[in-house]
């Protein structure tokens, strides 16, 4: 007897073949059969008459490892259908930790809704902290390199060890604790100090455990050719890559062709032999940290001193003229392109542009961004910014492309406590059946199949998730039975009032998590390794 038997659904399988109608047989944590289970015992039985049955969705770009500890229950991703994340992206995560990274690591997790003292330092005891509460969804862990370089120079001042040996035995301990690889972030933060070289010694250690590289570049405007230069450098030297979030086209100070190079460079580099895709975000908006467009002088101190620092007018002129980095269209002007997405001084300035900030505050837009950072103190870090990034044709060109993963590069939230007030960005709700519903439904930018196809064994095979991302015997029971109709109207442009509801049923590892579309409470996820 088996313990749940789905009848009547349409299945797409995760491999972009044409859906088709058969039942579904789930056995402890696995699919065992699809087919006719019409006289096939079942502890239950379900109808899933009028519905579509997909392997649960896997988001290749997250950074759910934020705020996974503040909800573990992964409540806005889960009701999605989104049964594993990729996490631990663009260089940033909260371990390994030297003692002066606890007090910023604390103050930056309590933003996410996790309000107990920070216990773990190396990166294997975040894992033991994160699993070992349980989580609702998988994950697969890299290790951010800016993580590493920050604790490694802590420990490079303590031993008299080089940085670059501290860095190196500090992925080692990461790989041997179940790192898939290891990210970078080099357009701010302590990450852009990083040189090529660091990073390609990384590389070659992150090789040797059959790793992956996966990095936000260095550059995504008028400097895109020689970063998307230094990254296929770097991925030679791991063998699997992954280039985050290629999102530039227009709208930037790169030239009209510079992202048709890039996109053509993954073609070639991927037909020579390298193990390389790209990702590309759902929405025309991006969301990013305020602090990102700092210079070093003021991002290299405690969250309360940066606030402090930010009323200082000699301080405030050096931003003026050193940023030119991360959001550059901010250094040219554009502020028109930013609106304040997160500030938890003053919320009631959240959803204005920065243009309409000055005005209310009596200043320029730089003003304005100096008041807002200056107010939000110790939570200076949890300041967000909305910006208009990208057209609705570079959308649909990366999304259709054949190399590009459909990633939301955004953390799992929730409709009440502090994460309700820190993502109020429709990305953080409905970020992944924006895909389904708009791209797919509306758009048409590529066929249901396909897209789920990108959304599942598409990043399975590209991470070494087996046995994830298909529906067919033997495979994980991460499924999902999603409602049609839900897809056809629900208007994804818009922050809900509750949560997604289009993905009616939702199985991880072969228990119920969602049912009829409410949260079950289960958090059945686990810890997904690389294979081999």
């Amino acid at each position: 007897m088996l313990d749940v038997v789905i009848t009547g659904a349409q299945i797409i399988d995760g491999t972009g073949r044409p859906a088709f109608p058969a039942d579904l047989g789930i056995q402890g944590d696995r699919i065992v059969m699809v087919g006719d289970a019409q006289d096939v015992p079942a502890v239950e039985r379900i109808d899933a008459d009028g519905l579509i049955a997909t392997p649960g969705l896997i988001d290749p770009h997250s950074h759910s490892d934020w705020s996974v500890l503040g909800n573990p229950e992964a409540v806005s991703t889960i009701r999605q259908g989104v049964t594993t994340e990729v996490v631990g992206n663009c260089g940033v995560t909260y371990a390994p930790l030297a003692e002066a990274g606890i007090a910023p690591a604390s103050a930056a997790l309590g933003a996410f809704g996790f309000d107990e003292p920070v216990a773990w330092r190396s990166f294997d005891e975040l894992l033991e902290e994160v699993h070992g509460r349980g989580t609702s969804q998988n994950l697969s862990w890299f290790v951010g390199q800016t993580a590493l370089r920050q604790a490694a120079e802590s420990r490079s001042e303590e031993s008299r060890n080089s940085l670059a040996a501290e860095q190196e035995h500090l992925l080692h301990e990461a790989m041997e604790a179940g790192a898939i690889g290891f990210s970078s972030g080099l357009e701010y933060g302590a990450g852009r100090f990083s040189t090529a070289d660091e990073l390609t010694e990384l590389a070659r250690i992150a090789a040797r455990y059959d790793g992956i590289y996966a990095s936000h570049i260095r550059n995504r405007d008028s400097a895109l050719d020689a970063a998307v230069d230094e990254f296929f450098a770097i991925a030679r030297a791991a063998g699997r890559a992954q280039l985050s979030h290629l999102n530039v086209r227009h709208n930037t100070g790169a030239d009209e062709g510079a992202w048709h190079r890039a996109a053509d460079r993954v073609v070639d580099e991927r037909a020579s032999g390298l193990d390389i895709l790209a990702d590309m975000t759902p929405y025309n908006q991006g969301i990013g940290f305020a602090v990102g467009l700092l210079p070093r002088f003021v991002a290299d101190n405690e969250p309360a001193r940066i606030a402090r620092l930010l009323r200082d007018p000699d301080v405030q002129l050096g931003v003026r003229e050193d940023s030119d980095r991360y959001w550059r269209f901010v250094h040219r002007g554009e502020w028109q392109r930013v609106r304040l997405g997160v500030a938890p001084a003053t919320p009631e300035l959240e959803g204005l542009s920065f243009p309409e900030i000055a005005g209310r505050l009596g200043t320029d837009e730089w003003g304005a961004f100096f008041e807002v950072l200056a107010a939000a103190g110790e939570e200076v870090g949890s300041v967000q910014l909305l910006g208009d990034l990208f057209t609705d044709e570079h959308l649909r060109d990366a999304i259709a492309h054949d190399h590009f993963l459909l990633g939301v590069d955004a953390y799992t939230s929730r409709t009440d406590g502090p994460l309700a007030e820190r993502t109020r960005h429709p990305l953080f709700f409905y970020g992944h059946t924006h895909f389904l519903a708009h791209h797919v439904a509306r758009r048409r930018t590529l066929t249901l199949e396909e897209a789920v196809r990108k959304m599942t064994s598409a990043v399975a095979d590209h991470f070494g998730l087996t046995g994830r991302g298909r529906v067919r015997p033997g495979a994980f029971a991460d499924l999902v039975l999603f409602d049609p109709a839900r897809l056809a109207i629900i208007d994804t442009t818009v922050v809900p009032r509750g949560y997604a509801d289009a993905a009616r049923d939702v199985w991880v590892n072969g228990v119920r998590v969602v049912r009829d579309a409410s949260h079950t409470g289960a958090r059945p996820g686990r810890h997904l390794r690389r294979a081999g």
